[in-house]
């Protein structure tokens, strides 16, 4: 669709004035026709007009307005010391800038009416744009409390977890360390090539006042891989012999054996009947793997801390500083920072 070349409005091209020089089309009313006037064919636009060079039209007759359709021009009385050729000339020269100042006027007023409506327009876009920058921030404002309402629950459920978790550790922990209730653990009892160590054992209980048949040895075995040395039958290197697990078949019997033990603190190989230096047996209750750990660090600060006593009873670890003093009972990371106030290793 056309534009007018005045305004920049949108126009139909049957009621148009189109100029005969240029491709410019123009409403009537804004080069000073009324609407329901007809324009000449032959019609050129101001602009081109000012290109056209000017000639000698003395000569050229006067029109009246109602004789012919171009724009209307004003009525100047005669002068009267004037020819009839120059009066024309000051008619046609006298009507040109009033018509120019007409379109000018039209065209000022179509301006400001189209800057009022940019301006409001403006406005309505400056009043969504603060309404939307309010709703962006009450938005931000509330996306920032649901995810510190979020993180804080978050960590609230992981702390919970970790607690559940930790719980359960500790109850299948004491599940394991309750198979082990009839299991003894013998450390630094010599380890040579076809050792019989069942036979071993009997002689040991029978030396700590203990008899021990075949039926109530369940097994015994040595735990961990064999050294090079004593594979090889290498006696030039001393090595720590692997420890001895023994399962009996009934729990007061290991409870006998523990009890002659700590009677008998400097039981060593020599009095089983086993050849070389003599070195002293530790018999101890068989712990699983994480109250091993926790009692190698249970001894380590008492140690450190002058404590007296650690030991472990039915695979409970327990510790005391003096004689008379309260007996603390260990059974995870927790009661052990409770007890000696440090931390977890």
């Amino acid at each position: 669709m056309a534009k007018c070349a005045a305004c920049g409005k949108f126009l139909s091209s049957s009621g148009a004035a189109t100029c005969t020089l240029c491709p410019c089309m123009f409403h009537k009313g804004c080069i000073g026709f009324s609407d329901g006037a007809s324009v000449s064919k032959h019609w050129v636009c101001p602009e081109c007009k000012k290109k056209i060079r000017k000639t000698d039209n003395t000569d050229t007759p006067v029109k009246g307005v109602s004789g012919d359709n171009s724009p209307p021009i004003l009525s100047v009385a005669p002068s009267p010391g004037l020819p009839p050729s120059e009066e024309t000339q000051f008619r046609s020269s006298s009507s040109s800038p009033i018509r120019g100042e007409s379109e000018y006027g039209v065209l000022r007023c179509e301006l400001a009416e189209y800057m009022s409506e940019i301006r409001n327009k403006m406005a309505e876009f400056r009043s969504s744009l603060a309404g939307i920058v309010q709703r962006l921030d009450g938005l931000e404002q509330r996306l920032s409390t649901v995810e510190q309402r979020e993180t804080t629950s978050a960590t609230k459920q992981i702390a919970e977890l970790e607690s559940v978790v930790a719980q359960f550790k500790l109850e299948l922990n004491d599940r394991d360390q309750e198979a082990l209730l009839t299991d003894l653990d013998i450390c630094c009892l010599p380890e040579e090539n076809g050792e019989n160590i069942v036979h071993t054992i009997m002689v040991l209980g029978s030396k700590l006042g203990v008899k021990l048949e075949n039926q109530d040895i369940v097994y015994a075995e040595r735990i961990g891989a064999k050294n090079s040395s004593i594979a090889t039958g290498s006696a030039d290197v001393k090595v720590r012999p692997r420890r001895v697990v023994v399962r009996l078949a009934r729990r007061h019997l290991r409870d006998e054996l523990l009890q002659a033990a700590r009677v008998r603190r400097n039981f060593t190989t020599v009095d089983i009947g086993l050849g070389g230096l003599p070195q002293r047996l530790y018999l101890n209750e068989r712990l699983t793997q994480a109250n091993r750990l926790l009692f190698h660090r249970v001894r380590q600060e008492c140690r450190k801390r002058h404590w007296r006593f650690s030991w472990t009873k039915r695979g409970r670890i327990y510790t005391r500083q003096e004689e008379g003093m309260q007996a603390y009972l260990i059974r995870s990371d927790s009661d052990f920072l409770h007890v000696f106030n440090v931390g977890t290793i």
